[in-house]
C-alpha cells in the first residue's frame, strides 16, 4: 500500500508506535525492549517493575474528566483552576465557583469557553482571569500524543515528526502532566500521586529524549521487513534522513 510509504502524519506513527509498545508487555513477551523504551524516557526501571503497565495515545484526559463528572463539575474546575494559577503564579482571579453564573453553568459555557464568552457577553474578566482561563482552554484543548503508567510512574510524551519542538506546548504539556499526577492520578489507577516525567519523541536533529531513528532499530528487533509498521517506520526514517540530511 502505497500510503504507508508516505504518511507525514505524526499521529500515524504514533499509532505504529502504541502498537509496538503492546508487542512488548504480553504475558509471554521479554520486558527488556520496553524497559530499553522507558529508560530511554529519562525513567531509570528494573523488568521485574514492568507487568502492570499501560499506555494512552491521544490522552484527552482532563476533557475526559470533566465530562466524565458531569454535572457536578464545580469542585472539579476549582481545583484545576487552582493548579493553572500555582503555575502561572496568578494572583487577581476569581475561580470557576466564583464566577457569574452564566459563565460557570455548564448547560451554558464549557469550561474551554469562559475567556470567549466572557468577551461575547461583555463580562470584564482581569488580565490574571484572562491568563487563567485561557490556560484552561489550552488544557481541554490538548492531547499529549502518548503517555504510560506503570508503579509509580507516569511519562507524558509529546511526539514531533517533521517538526522541532515548541518551548511554549512543552511547557503546557509538563503542566498538563502535574494536574494528572495531582488530581487525576486515582483516573489513572494510581493510589497517590505519582512520580511524572515529560518526555519528547522525534527526529535525531532536534534531540529529543528518544528519536523515531532510534525507534525504527527496535523495530527490526520486533518484526518482518514485510510488517506495516516496518514499512512505516523506516519510509519515515528515510524521509527524514533525506530531508533533514542527519
Amino acid at each position: 500500500m502505497d500510503y504507508d510509504f508516505y504518511n507525514r502524519e505524526e499521529r500515524a506513527l504514533c499509532s505504529h508506535l502504541f502498537r509496538l509498545l503492546h508487542e512488548w508487555i504480553t504475558p509471554s513477551s521479554d520486558t527488556a525492549l520496553i524497559a530499553r523504551f522507558l529508560n530511554q524516557s529519562g525513567v531509570t526501571v528494573e523488568q521485574e517493575n514492568l507487568r502492570e503497565i499501560k499506555i494512552f495515545t491521544e490522552v484527552a484526559l482532563i476533557r475526559d474528566a470533566y465530562f466524565h463528572r458531569k454535572p457536578d463539575v464545580e469542585k472539579f474546575i476549582d481545583l484545576l483552576a487552582g493548579e493553572i494559577i500555582t503555575q502561572e503564579e496568578l494572583g487577581d482571579v476569581r475561580v470557576y465557583s466564583e464566577l457569574p453564573d452564566v459563565l460557570k453553568n455548564p448547560s451554558e459555557t464549557h469550561p474551554g469557553q469562559i475567556r470567549r464568552k466572557a468577551k461575547d457577553i461583555g463580562i470584564e474578566l482581569t488580565r490574571d482571569e484572562n491568563s487563567l482561563y485561557g490556560a484552561m482552554q489550552g488544557m481541554f484543548n490538548a492531547k499529549p500524543d502518548l503517555a504510560i503508567t506503570f508503579s509509580n510512574s507516569l511519562i507524558v510524551y509529546e511526539a514531533k515528526y517533521t517538526q522541532s519542538f515548541d518551548d511554549a506546548q512543552l511547557k503546557r504539556t509538563q503542566n498538563i502532566g502535574e494536574v494528572w499526577r495531582n488530581l487525576l492520578y486515582r483516573d489513572l489507577g494510581f493510589e497517590s500521586p505519582p512520580s511524572t516525567t515529560v518526555s519528547t519523541i522525534g527526529p535525531a536533529v532536534f534531540k529529543p529524549d528518544i528519536s523515531w531513528e532510534w525507534i525504527f532499530g527496535l523495530v527490526q528487533l520486533t518484526y518482518p521487513s514485510d510488517d506495516r509498521t516496518y514499512v512505516a517506520m523506516r519510509s519515515a526514517v528515510e524521509y527524514l534522513s533525506n530531508d533533514f540530511k542527519v
